[in-house]
């Protein structure tokens, strides 16, 4: 069973569901009656549909009903026909505990809570009573899901470590100077084999020790020979593809082999590198269980409302 207060505050929440299935059934003539399902001998109406959809956020439409939303309605009535076959009660007490802890967080006196139910078309005996059934219900699905539900340490383990994006505080980055041979257009055969060539040379002094910034003034074409070869600090993805590739799997001080590029060659050396930082596994936690127990719920849910859902006696009309 989950907490009384995480039921208390699921309830809270739910309340604006009831105000709305209680709300005044508007007037459509007899198509308001139309009975577009029975479930074990009870009907579901057209204006239980149309109320329900309300709640849901789906307009409410009496020519046009939303199969999905039926689906929902019925599922929830299929859930309190099983607590009442098992047996499973609210009492009297815990429906006026319940109602007083939701009058309280509404913020209003008794009295203008009462008017406010009456606004909504109902009275305090009917708002109780559907709150009873809703508690019911609930209890239900405590006892045969929520019950069931297991996150292991392995589980939120793995998702973390998968899905670390997501816990992305700043993304690695990379401080990069270069050394840049620029390729002429319509370059021949003989040209682009002497490029390479240089490229070569120029990789292999700097791997063997030649002073960097001596090479740029030296070899390098511009924009970079004026700024003593910086090409500039950038965030993973930021850079030309080659570049950004090759740059991030370089420690610092490296010098990279000769990176063509559409325009000419980069000889890459990196100054300075952060990594990715993502927030510790402690803080996120809490998050992760709670998105696998939600998804976990969900798996079991649907299991246990389909066995139900093919117990009972429905006909969709």
């Amino acid at each position: 069973m989950i907490a009384k207060s995480r039921l208390i505050h699921r309830f809270v929440a739910m309340c604006i569901i009831l105000f709305l299935l209680a709300a005044a059934v508007p007037s459509y003539g007899m198509t308001v009656d139309k009975v577009l399902a029975t479930i074990d001998k009870e009907a579901v109406t057209l204006s239980d549909y149309i109320l329900f959809a309300k709640s849901l956020g789906i307009p409410a439409d009496k020519d046009l009903v939303d199969e999905r939303a039926l689906r929902k309605l019925i599922e929830e009535k299929v859930i309190l026909h099983e607590a009442r076959r098992r047996g499973v009660e609210t009492s009297d007490a815990e429906a006026d505990k319940m109602l007083e802890e939701v009058r309280q967080e509404s913020g209003l006196s008794q009295g203008e809570f009462e008017k406010e139910l009456v606004k909504e078309g109902m009275n305090l005996q009917r708002y109780r009573s559907l709150m009873k059934e809703r508690m019911t219900a609930l209890k239900l699905v405590e006892a045969d899901v929520d019950s069931k539900v297991v996150v292991t340490e392995k589980e939120i383990e793995n998702v973390y470590n998968a899905d670390k994006q997501d816990f992305l505080i700043s993304p690695a980055q990379v401080e990069v100077k270069a050394i840049f041979l620029r390729l002429g257009d319509g370059a021949t055969a003989t040209e682009i084999t002497d490029l390479k060539r240089k490229a070569l040379r120029i990789a292999a002094r700097l791997k063997g020790g030649d002073n960097f910034e001596a090479l740029v003034n030296r070899y390098s074409d511009e924009p970079l020979k004026g700024k003593g070869g910086k090409l500039g600090e950038f965030k993973r993805g930021t850079l030309i593809p080659q570049l950004d590739k090759r740059a991030f799997s370089m420690n610092a001080g490296e010098i990279s082999d000769p990176i063509w590029v559409r325009e000419g060659v980069y000889i890459l050396k990196l100054e300075d590198r952060t990594d990715d930082r993502f927030k510790p596994l402690g803080d996120v936690r809490e998050e992760i269980h709670k998105r696998l127990y939600s998804q976990h719920k969900e798996r079991i849910f649907s299991e246990w409302v389909k066995v139900l859902w093919e117990k009972a006696s429905i006909t969709m009309n």
